[in-house]
């Protein structure tokens, strides 16, 4: 894991560098033709990949789309370009120049140029009204972006940023057409246009997406000649009798058991621990959790470190509490300090002592309150049900509602929940993307408990600009004990992933987090 971390900043504020010839695995496709069909268990809720935390979306979406950077999922995270060509970062950390490779094509035959990433970062850091971008926070750095030509585009940054390189990269930073952003900010809502391997044909709401393949894709590594991607409930059934090749997002321990017995040498699997917190996020809008002792009796209710083993052996999380940073990574909180904060100590009847004479003090003994549940079973179903009954063992009365993704995600947008169980999915184990849901909700579309920290906006900013490694590990640190001792989102665990594919599908390396590595650039049917 800790290969993971990197301090490019750091070595920003010493020299500058260019990177050239950013694309290392243009046209590998050792067979061609067929359709790759998958199975996705949620209905996209939008088709704008910058308003979205979905995997949804980016398993049906990413596919049509292109970023600025990606990863070389063979070394990752090692960078090399999408569309960008070539990148210099200055030496004072402040300018960041990309050449974009010439002869892109949008799929309406539109020629990408520097203007299309402007406009795109542009919507990304200043969405327009009416337009979400969850990711904003993250481009608060940014003091403007110019283009000196059409394949040039210049960042300018306001002041050193640990996480912008790596940033460029994010799978949900699609680009854009300007012209289709100038005509509609709200158009990629409901339309898609991009230039991605995969060029989009059909959505059957609840059924099925089609894809094609696009002829003027710029890598040339879009080996299949196009895809079908179908809505299932489950994941063992459909494989087993062939209506599906693949399911991207994990399979729990059981349904592993049964697709080896019914598949035999026909089913493969790839395994990697993943990069997206479940977390349940309290409304700062319930009267009671207004009081910081309900908030942390609520918490401290929670078994973690003997109910997360035992969850761990039915569904695909894994089985070690976290505080917000994947464990074991360079900036995440150290076991020792975790297990002292309330909530996650070892003594759970100690615990639930305290948590109850806390909710008696603040008049909240057998308090009611809603749960909003997310309609899929792995693992919402599971997380669900082993919470309520951890939290009536201190006599609360939680009464769980479960809605389909796209009614779920709009009750969570509108916060019309006391508790939902939420999740933070993040691409890398950096503190900026991992900590920028928990700040003040008027500085990220992301924080559903709709709370307002301001201290905890200026710790956040400050380890953003702190280019050495170690003071930046000590403010996020702060951050992290001061986020858990308020306790208005709390973190579960991270995920254990494990995909399970046909045996005709190569080409495919599983990453740290469903949201990476969905364009099926490589991927080929033997």
């Amino acid at each position: 894991m800790l290969g993971f971390i990197k301090n490019l900043v750091g070595g920003l504020a010493l020299i500058s560098f260019t990177v050239v010839g950013g694309i290392a695995n243009s046209a590998s496709c050792p067979k061609s033709g067929g359709i790759l069909k998958y199975g996705v268990k949620a209905e996209p809720p939008t088709y704008d990949m910058h308003g979205t935390n979905s995997y949804a979306v980016m398993h049906f979406v990413a596919q049509h789309y292109s970023t600025l950077l990606t990863f070389d999922w063979n070394k990752f995270p090692k960078l090399e370009g999408d569309v960008a060509d070539s990148w210099n970062v200055s030496s004072d950390g402040l300018t960041y120049t990309f050449k974009i490779k010439k002869g892109i094509k949008f799929h309406d035959g539109t020629p990408l140029t520097s203007k299309d990433v402007k406009a795109t970062y542009d919507r990304l850091r200043n969405p327009p009204e009416g337009v979400i971008s969850v990711r904003k926070a993250l481009f608060s750095s940014i003091s403007g972006i110019t283009t000196p030509d059409d394949n040039t585009v210049v960042f300018k940054l306001s002041s050193p940023d640990a996480f912008m390189l790596d940033g460029f990269a994010s799978p949900f930073n699609a680009i854009y057409s300007a012209k289709d952003i100038a005509k509609d900010p709200k158009w990629h809502l409901k339309n898609i246009n991009g230039t991605g391997p995969y060029k989009f044909v059909a959505h059957k709401k609840g059924e099925s997406w089609k894809a094609e393949k696009f002829a003027d894709f710029h890598h040339g590594d879009n080996c299949l000649d196009g895809t079908e991607s179908f809505r299932i409930k489950k994941v063992a059934e459909p494989l087993i009798g062939g209506q599906i090749m693949a399911e991207w997002r994990g399979t729990a321990p059981p349904e592993r058991v049964l697709l080896k017995k019914e598949m035999g040498d026909n089913v493969s699997f790839q395994a990697k621990t993943l990069m997206t917190l479940w977390v349940v996020s309290l409304n700062s809008k319930t009267k009671a959790f207004q009081n910081k002792k309900v908030r942390q009796a609520i918490n401290m209710c929670i078994d973690r470190h003997t109910g997360l083993k035992k969850l761990a052996k039915i569904t695909f999380t894994a089985p070690r509490p976290s505080g917000y940073l994947l464990y074991d990574t360079f900036y995440a909180l150290p076991d020792e300090e975790l297990y002292k904060i309330p909530g996650f100590q070892k003594d759970i009847a100690a615990s639930r002592k305290k948590a109850m004479q806390m909710l008696k003090e603040a008049g909240a003994e057998g308090l009611e309150f809603t749960y909003s549940n997310r309609a899929v079973s792995h693992p919402y179903d599971h997380i669900a049900i082993w919470l309520m009954s951890e939290w009536k063992k201190c006599g609360l009365k939680p009464k769980m509602i479960t809605n389909p993704t796209s009614k779920f995600v709009k009750i969570r947008r509108e916060g019309g929940f006391d508790a939902t169980i939420d999740w933070a999915p993040s691409f890398l184990p950096d503190p900026t993307l991992m900590h920028f849901k928990y700040i003040s909700a008027d500085r990220t579309a992301s924080n559903y408990s709709k709370n307002t920290d301001r201290g905890l906006d200026k710790i956040f900013d400050a380890q953003k600009g702190e280019v050495d490694k170690n003071k930046r590990k000590a403010l996020v640190h702060d951050f992290e004990k001061t986020a858990l001792e308020n306790a208005w989102v709390l973190p579960i665990t991270y995920t254990d992933r494990v995909i399970a594919l046909n045996s005709k599908v190569k080409g495919y390396v599983i990453a740290n987090s469903h949201i990476l590595n969905n364009t099926w650039r490589g991927v080929y049917l033997d």
